[in-house]
């Protein structure tokens, strides 16, 4: 029965990976959209380029767009645009100094929420007990 469950499991991931075999590599559109869903627009607050209407992030679109197509990598791209507008036009900032404390902090809170939900569960049965 074991090996029969192993069987399945790798049936399952082979066509997993022939699938994406056969999807292949994002269109160029794809990409550029994917890039522009990561860089904030600097006139709209709190929204990617992807899909402001402002004057502005029509032109980083295509600004992105032609990056693209010019075989541009996604880091350089990136690169591009934090160079020009600075570290907060990156809507995922990057996993280190400063920003460090943005990706640990819920990482944090949740430790901190689960340790209290503990304690306060080993708590609440001695407060049940009758003298």
């Amino acid at each position: 029965m074991k090996d029969w469950i192993h069987f399945v499991l790798i049936g399952i991931f082979a066509l997993i990976i022939v699938v994406g075999a056969i999807i292949g590599d994002a269109s160029t559109e794809d990409r550029a959209r994917a890039v522009g869903a990561r860089i904030m627009c600097p006139v709209c607050q709190g929204s990617a380029i992807v899909g402001s209407p402002s004057e502005t992030a029509t032109a980083m679109m295509d600004k992105v767009e032609e990056q693209v197509a010019a075989g541009w990598s996604d880091d350089q791209i990136l690169t591009f645009f934090r160079d020009r507008y600075g570290e907060s036009i990156i809507l995922d900032p990057a996993f280190s100094g400063r920003t460090l404390v943005v990706w640990l902090l819920p990482m944090f809170a949740l430790g901190v929420g689960v340790w209290m939900i503990v304690q306060r569960r080993r708590v609440l049965p001695l407060m049940d007990e009758e003298p």
